[in-house]
């Protein structure tokens, strides 16, 4: 029964890479081309960022479960220096769940702030930071080896 639940939540996890991933290209485009078009910020905009914040946050809560029902990491986990000797393990107990919440939490910054500034020239700034930083850190840190479809 728990490698059929993992097995679907792996999947699940990686169906919404794609949204996470398209999501952010639209919330990068938008803020970008805000910021270089001196354009006024519309809720147009402001729902870019709250889609990609709230689909990275969807990402990270099906991570976290994976997190704590995935043999791997409950094998790399028990014993932790052997694990930090393996690129799969470091990978998966270590490098992705910590990239992945720091991304999440520049994007979230990133929107937040926006919503905060006055000045569209500002708003437009802040998203554009917080968001190019939250793609580098996915980009980096999603194993981009594994199957690019889910239950494929």
């Amino acid at each position: 029964m728990i490698c059929t639940m993992v097995e679907f939540m792996m999947g699940l996890h990686n169906l919404l890479r794609w949204v996470v991933v398209f999501a952010g290209l639209v919330a990068i485009f938008t803020a970008l081309r805000g910021l270089l078009t001196r354009a006024a910020w519309t809720r147009t905009d402001q729902r870019a960022g709250l889609v990609f914040t709230t689909a990275l946050q969807l990402q990270l809560l099906l991570g976290l479960i994976l997190y704590v029902i995935s043999p791997l990491v409950q094998g790399a986990l028990s014993n932790f220096g052997a694990a930090m000797e393996s690129d799969v393990l470091r990978r998966f107990a270590l490098e992705h769940p910590l990239l992945m919440l720091l991304a999440t939490l520049a994007a979230q910054l990133g929107y937040s702030l926006s919503r905060r500034a006055s000045a569209d020239r500002a708003k437009f700034g802040r998203a554009s930071v917080g968001y190019l930083l939250a793609a580098v850190l996915i980009v980096v840190g999603t194993p981009w080896g594994r199957s690019l479809i889910p239950w494929g």
